[in-house]
């Protein structure tokens, strides 16, 4: 590399960089020190052909500088030499390329720059990283205040100076001022190309101290001041590359700033602002005059006399506070420093610590107050030409309001006046056309109006006009409680401004529409539906206009915002549709119109024909299906499948009942047929399309099959062919489906017996959305054509039905028994039938009733399939009795059976019993009672089932005609077996359901007399209270009274247990009648005892339900009384708030969002450890530390969590973190520690299972936490953090483990 022969030079660098990129290669120190030497020397390389070649790989012939640095550097170099070498060789090559870069030839400049980057980004550890900090903050730091020459062009400008006589010192000498200004004309020329390199200088210097900054910011905490001391005067530099540069570097720097810091940079920056210098132009001079002394190489010849140097920095300050551009560049310089801390915070909320790093993003909440004014003011005061200062001005208002919600929102009322004020700012166009009409004679003057609109070049109000759209669009994205006030004062103004005539300004506003329509749907969603019907018809005259109009993107952005009206609005374009019309007909047939444009019109239409009653169009319907139809023989494949999709709802318009009365739909028939049939026949198009006729043809052939009898024996082979096509057949299978249920009984024998025999084998198949469509498919067809199918086609479908009926996929097996039961219920069908039914499916539902994850929709169908199968002939009801509860008992196979499935089975035998009849009802009854009769210490498995199943049976029918049964089912809470007694609470509260008036006065009763049994008979009321409170029953205002007297009696039990269930039964009793319980529950909040206060406030909570309510209303006024409790005296009160408030925070958070800034300071204070709480309990040998607020503390954190998932709007992290946490990047680094000692710990070689499974839990538990934290934004800054992530990818097991739950 150091010969003279450059092809030498060329081959060997190529070597090097293959040696480099091995990972055996290792370097001695003799030989780190030559190559790092060599690597640098390449930089005076006079050769051409390295560069050449670097050119060639990496810039394919761009200028040689930037190719040959990137590429030689990051890939023949430094990149993979960095990771090679010593922390002091790396030291070496840092202070080598700074003074490259400060003090070398122009044309190494660039290269230095690039290789200090790349040595940057490649720093292996934190250690090296903070040891080339120590080594290039200082130089970055003396590149960045250089001394910089502003231009001066010629004597005349010279002339113009207005310099005031001063006495300057250079090189030692007293000068007068004219003869400075002989020498400064002499040096002219070499200080115009010295001014060049100062500037590149300083602009090189800038962009490697910005990425320091972002790599390293937080290990530079010491020298944050002084570079903050170094870029804050850099914003008034006349170059713009060196302002734009050092808004970057301040940005940068802003996130990792202390807030003494941040709060310092913020208000000097705000001060330069509001500070209205007077003569800027004699202050600019002055600091000219300074940078024209300093101009003059070596840099140490020149002195400074102190004074002088100090009155010279006053007025620095005062040209920054006074020049119009360093203001502009002020104002950018706020908006990037607010969006780089806003940009901090990551979406996750399910970790305490995510909460800890989204406070960051907070911090420039407080300097609102002093900076948002200063902006309104400059909006609104800034000099007529100044639209640059305004646009600036709206951008940082915009950012605000998106990063810093909570803290403006007092400034929210004044922002939306100033941009609906500057959304119409046009100084330089008046617009004196008269108010437009609805008139379409003028359609054709109207398309040639913009040859005629204005134009100015130099006109760049657009700029301010989109500014205040986008700080609009913030502002109603972020602020949806405002929404009324939005609507009442915005929509006006924003419809309004559908005329705008800047092409810039239109494409944001259409685009943004287009954009936000997950945005749209909930704002529109929000506006009551009265408020925005009002609106409809200015906005459809609007529209209307920008249809006519010849930009592709506004036609767009007009489509989009009619399509989210029409989501939101169903009914409201009933009256506006045929001015639409000419519109879509338009976008669909102009030549011109784009295929985005079509797509949209598409969309659009198939909306409003879906969500419109079908009469609305019957006028226009040649004019829509004409276009439509003529859409489907587009070339563009997506065109073409929006419009066999609007072809479908057309379908549904055209003929929407069989009767067809009141329209002649037939002459479209043939039409809409012809053009789908030569989609559907043709084989060598996009899926896309090929589904689409498919599902169209379905609905074609389902509504107007009756006139297409001649051709249905062609197009349904075409059908059946589709469904033999592995990427089509799902969708014939539901396009046969569709034909199959419809109302015209279409005659589809020629088709029938190959379909069967198709969907039959498609229940092989492994494809699951296969298997689902076809289940519902089978059901239609032989519901509606079983009688022409025949029997073994059923046998074989069972038989593959039974393969199906397994708990490893519910929903499926849920679709089978249904099939079962549609198969069984079809008198057509043989006794076979059923023969094969009980052969087959039986035992595979007998083995799934026993599964613990049975529920839902599957056990409704088991339920079903049950009550089915009695039905059917020749199927003994005492058989499948049998059955049944033999399935509870144990098995040496599978062992015991689940709680959960003997509750299953005891629902599938009430439903047999029932379905069988009274009289087999009653014998069962009977059989069971005399199960509980026998001795209870020998049977207990059988007398848990038979409890079960009177409690089923029970609450369906009334057991009243067997005597004395509720005392029957009460001497099982003798039992010794906790299982027999919970079941007989269980049994006792449903057998009570069935027959109210008999059985609830007798467990008032036995609560009242029996208090051993007390527990387990309120178990017993809790059932019948939840079973009609979910059933909607009402209670007798008697009963109410008497059950309500024994639970507050009960509110102060000393068993947590018995409280829990009165505080159950007092909260579904509130969802029943909830006027007569709110009032209350209120008046017990102030009870002396803490247990019933504590009672009351769970109550509560158990009333706050997901579904809506009667009690919500009745709650909202009083829930404060309830919550307030957080500041009881107690613990056991204040945990219940805290579980209370979690519940309404998840359930219902509209109840508590107001109370919120009363209620988190107290939640706050429960998260603290309080020594008072905590006590040591001497047990003899060793003494116990017990946690009396551990309980709550946990409930508090969690509703901390739950808060910051549901009320995110309302909730100012920092008040939380920033007390007990410092930063979010120490807090990252603080977890790393424990969290490595647990992913590393390893059990000893004789632990028990207990103790390996209790160590694997709490790996995964730490793998799933650093995952959650491997996603929060910034936190790839932490090194401690990075060298986890590096050591758990480097050993296999723990790496296989955390890509298993970093992809759950």
């Amino acid at each position: 590399m150091t010969g003279k022969d450059k092809d030498y030079r060329y081959m060997a660098t190529s070597d090097l960089l293959n040696e480099l990129n091995k990972e055996g290669f290792k370097l001695d120190n003799d030989l780190e020190t030559k190559l790092s030497n060599i690597v640098l020397q390449q930089l005076d390389d006079a050769a051409g052909d390295v560069s050449g070649l670097a050119v060639k790989c990496y810039s394919g012939g761009s200028s040689p500088i930037p190719g040959f640095a990137f590429f030689f550097f990051h890939s023949f170099g430094l990149a993979p030499l960095v990771k090679k070498i010593r922390e002091e060789r790396v030291l070496e090559m840092t202070d080598k390329l700074c003074d490259k870069l400060l003090n070398g030839k122009d044309q190494h400049r660039d290269i230095a720059s690039i290789a200090l980057k790349t040595i940057i980004s490649e720093v292996p550890t934190s250690s090296v990283a903070q040891s080339v900090l120590v080594s290039v903050s200082p130089k970055l730091i003396k590149g960045i205040t250089s001394p910089c020459m502003y231009l001066v062009n010629g004597m005349n400008d010279l002339n113009d100076l207005s310099v005031k006589p001063m006495r300057l010192v250079l090189r030692g000498k007293l000068i007068e001022e004219e003869k400075f200004i002989s020498i400064f004309v002499e040096l002219e020329l070499e200080t115009l190309e010295y001014v060049e390199k100062t500037a590149e200088i300083k602009c090189e210097s800038l962009d490697i101290l910005c990425d320091v900054l972002h790599k390293f910011g937080n290990l530079m905490t010491s020298d944050h001041e002084l570079l903050l001391g170094a870029l804050l005067p850099q914003l008034s530099s006349n170059q713009a590359s060196v302002r734009k540069k050092t808004v970057s570097c301040i940005a940068a720097l802003a996130s990792s700033l202390s807030d003494d810091l941040l709060a310092k940079t913020t208000i000097q920056v705000v001060r330069l602002l509001k500070n209205k210098g007077t003569k800027p132009e004699m202050t600019r001079t002055n600091i000219q005059m300074v940078g024209a002394l300093r101009i003059t190489p070596p840099k140490e010849d020149i002195i400074f006399v102190k004074n002088a140097k100090m009155k010279f920095q006053n007025q620095e300050i005062e040209a920054l506070e006074c020049c119009p551009t360093v203001q502009l560049t002020l104002m950018y310089c706020l908006t990037q420093i607010a969006m780089t801390l806003f940009a901090l915070p990551s979406p996750l909320r399910h970790t305490f610590l995510s909460c800890s790093l989204r406070a960051v993003g907070y911090r420039f909440g407080p300097h609102l107050g002093d900076t948002v004014p200063v902006l309104i003011n400059y909006c609104r005061s800034a000099s007529e030409n100044d639209e640059e200062l305004r646009e600036y001005s709206l951008q940082a208002l915009e950012s605000f309001l998106l990063r810093c919600p909570r803290d403006i929102s007092s400034y929210c009322n004044e922002i939306l006046h100033l941009t609906l004020e500057f959304l119409s700012y046009d100084p330089n166009f008046t617009d004196n056309m008269e108010e437009d009409t609805d008139d379409e004679s003028h359609e054709e003057e109207d398309e040639d109006e913009s040859a005629n609109e204005y134009t100015d070049d130099e006109d760049v109000s657009w700029k301010v006009r989109r500014a205040a759209a986008k700080c609009l669009a913030a502002l109603i994205v972020s602020r949806p409680e405002m929404l009324a006030k939005l609507y009442e004062e915005a929509c006006p103004k924003l419809i309004d401004r559908f005329k705008e005539r800047e092409e810039n300004v239109k494409d944001f506003f259409w685009g943004w529409c287009g954009d936000q329509t997950d945005t749209w749907h909930l704002l529109l969603g929000m506006i009551p539906r009265w408020l925005l019907k009002q609106e409809v018809p200015k906005v459809v005259k609007s529209i209307n206009k920008q249809l006519r109009e010849k930009s592709i993107k506004t036609k767009v952005g007009a489509f989009s915002v009619l399509k989210e009206l029409v989501v939101v609005l169903p009914d409201c374009l009933a009256d506006h549709i045929g001015s639409l019309i000419p519109g879509i007909e338009k976008a669909l047939c102009d030549k011109s119109s784009t295929s985005n444009l079509k797509i949209e019109a598409l969309t659009f239409t198939r909306l409003v024909l879906a969500s419109h009653s079908p009469p609305v169009f019957h006028p226009y319907i040649k004019a829509i299906s004409s276009p439509v139809i003529s859409a489907v023989g587009e070339r563009y494949y997506k065109v073409t499948a929006e419009a066999l999709r609007v072809c479908g709802e057309l379908v549904r318009v055209v003929r929407p009942n069989i009767e067809g009365y009141g329209f002649d739909f037939k002459p479209y028939v043939h039409p809409i047929y012809n053009a789908i049939m030569a989609r559907l026949t043709n084989q060598d198009q996009d899926q896309e399309v090929k589904e689409s006729a498919i599902s169209c043809m379905g609905l074609v052939v389902s509504t107007f099959g009756d006139n297409l009898k001649a051709e249905l024996p062609a197009c349904l082979p075409v059908l059946v062919d589709r469904m033999g096509n592995e990427i089509t057949r799902l969708t014939a299978v539901k396009a046969f489906a569709v034909i199959a249920a419809s109302p015209l009984h279409l005659d589809l024998s020629c088709v029938l017996e190959h379909v069967i025999a198709e969907l039959t084998a498609f229940l092989r198949k492994a494809n699951r959305a296969l298997r689902q469509a076809t289940l519902g498919t089978l059901n239609t067809l032989i519901v509606a054509y079983g009688d022409k199918i025949v029997p073994a086609a059923y046998e074989v479908i069972i038989v593959e039905l039974s393969t199906l009926i397994s708990d490893s996929d519910l929903h499926m097996a849920a679709l089978a028994l249904e099939l079962c039961c549609t198969l069984m219920a079809d008198k057509r069908s043989s006794p076979s039938v059923g023969l094969t039914v009980r052969n087959k499916v039986l035992p595979q539902a007998l083995t799934l009733v026993r599964s613990s994850l049975l529920q839902g929709q599957a056990l409704s169908a088991l339920q079903s399939f049950f009550a089915a199968l009695v039905y059917s002939a020749n199927t003994s009801f005492d058989a499948l009795l049998e059955s049944l509860l033999s399935t509870a008992k144990p098995s040496s196979q599978a062992g015991g059976v689940a709680k959960q499935a003997l509750f299953s089975i005891a629902q599938c035998v009430a439903v047999l019993c029932l379905a069988a009849g009274d009289q087999k009802c009653s014998t069962t009854v009977k059989m069971l009672t005399d199960i509980l009769k026998a001795d209870s210490s020998t049977n207990s498995a059988k007398q848990h089932l038979a409890l079960l199943c009177l409690g089923e049976i029970g609450r369906r029918k009334d057991l009243s005609s067997h005597a004395h049964i509720e005392n029957i089912v009460i001497e099982s809470f003798q039992s010794p077996f906790e299982e027999i007694k919970s079941a007989a609470s269980y049994a006792l509260g449903n057998i009570a359901v069935g027959n109210l008036p008999k059985y609830l006065p007798f467990i008032l009763d036995q609560i009242d007399n029996q208090q051993k049994k007390q527990y387990l008979l309120l178990h017993s009321l809790k059932e019948v209270i939840v079973r009609q409170s979910v059933d909607k029953a009402e209670f007798q205002d008697s009963s109410v009274e008497k059950i309500l007297n024994l639970l507050f009696n009960h509110c102060e039990s000393e068993e947590e247990g018995v409280r829990n269930v009165v505080a159950e039964c007092l909260g579904k009793i509130a969802l029943i009648k909830p006027a007569k319980l709110v009032p209350a529950l209120k008046e017990r909040t102030t009870n002396r005892a803490a247990f019933t206060r504590a009672t009351v406030v769970i109550a509560i909570k158990y009333s706050m339900v997901e579904r809506p309510e009667k009690i919500d209303e009745i709650i909202y006024p009083e829930i404060s009384s309830f919550l307030m409790l957080i500041k009881d005296h107690d613990r056991h009160v204040r945990r219940a708030a805290v579980l209370a408030l979690s519940t309404a925070a998840h359930n219902k958070p509209n109840l508590i969002k107001r109370l919120l800034p009363e209620l988190l300071p107290l939640l706050y204070d429960q998260t603290i450890i309080k020594q008072e709480l905590i006590r040591t309990v001497d047990l003899g040998p060793f003494k116990h530390t017990v946690d009396d607020g551990l309980e709550l503390r946990k409930a508090a954190f969690e509703c901390v969590d739950t808060l910051l998932d549901s009320c995110l709007d309302q909730v100012n992290p920092s008040s939380f973190i920033v007390p007990y946490l410092k930063s979010g990047l120490e807090v990252l680094d603080s977890l790393v520690d424990p969290l490595q000692k647990t992913v590393s710990f390893r059990p000893k070689q004789d632990a028990v299972k207990q103790e390996v499974d209790r160590n694997e839990d709490m790996i995964r538990s730490a793998l799933r936490a650093i995952a959650s934290l491997n996603r929060i934004s910034g936190g790839d800054c932490s090194h401690k953090f990075k060298n986890l992530m590096n050591d758990i990818s480097k050993s296999q097991p723990l790496w296989e483990k955390y890509c298993s739950i970093r992809n759950e």
